[in-house]
């Protein structure tokens, strides 16, 4: 029964209605790259949780800092003052400082392993298609945060995060503009627990790491982008 209803959820369109920030144009000109994790003081133009096109320029004011994280190359970026380019894999600053490292953000497994002997769970991961990739990413926080992709924000992008390794009412919360910080709506997720994102046409499996919580974490190493 549990197996034929998360085939049953998975074939369906679950939307709940929403409001929708606006996102800044430059965003959509080119590949979405850096997602803003912090900066102070506040910046006129730049907020935390937007993301960021590579081609991007931020002016900081001298004792303004910045807090980027690149979404593939893993580079975690501090910025202090100066004129910030936004690029691929990181960021050229000038007439500022930068400190920059590398933070393990995209670890992964396989689906077999991810679901272990749980047969549903294995068939709701597979059977997400090509948009899940071949592997299950792992997220070492109980609170992640939702990033929308490359493309248009869907005209009704709601967020359904669903348990696919045993039965829970499904999850349903808005996003602003491309992303949603769990950890602002104060909801945790379980560790070890398997999941799915789904938003509009698009969908994600992930798992909680089984020590979720244990150490600190950045922004960037909560991300699930879809």
């Amino acid at each position: 029964m549990y197996l034929a209803s998360v085939r049953k959820w998975l074939g369906s369109g679950l939307l709940a209605g929403l409001m929708v920030a606006a996102i800044p144009s430059s965003a959509t000109a080119q590949g979405l790259s850096a997602i803003v994790e912090a900066i102070s003081p506040s910046h006129a133009e730049v907020r935390a949780f937007d993301i960021l096109a590579e081609g991007t320029v931020i002016t900081l004011q001298p004792g303004q800092t910045l807090t980027l994280g690149y979404m593939d190359s893993c580079a975690h970026e501090e910025i202090s003052g100066g004129r910030v380019t936004i690029g691929e894999a990181e960021s050229t600053v000038e007439s500022g400082t930068v400190k920059r490292t590398i933070v393990p953000c995209n670890g992964s497994v396989d689906p077999d392993s991810a679901a272990g002997a749980n047969e549903a769970a294995v068939v709701a991961i597979r059977s997400l298609g090509a948009d899940a990739g071949e592997v299950v990413h792992v997220v070492p926080s109980q609170q992640p945060v939702f990033v929308l992709g490359e493309g248009d924000v869907p005209s009704d992008p709601s967020l359904v995060i669903q348990r696919l390794d045993r039965q829970e009412p499904p999850i349903r919360v808005s996003l602003f503009g491309r992303t949603l910080d769990l950890k602002q709506t104060g909801m945790k997720l379980t560790p070890g627990g398997i999941y799915s994102a789904s938003c509009g046409g698009r969908k994600m499996a992930f798992k909680i790491a089984d020590n979720a919580g244990v150490g600190p974490v950045v922004t960037l190493q909560r991300v699930v982008r879809f």
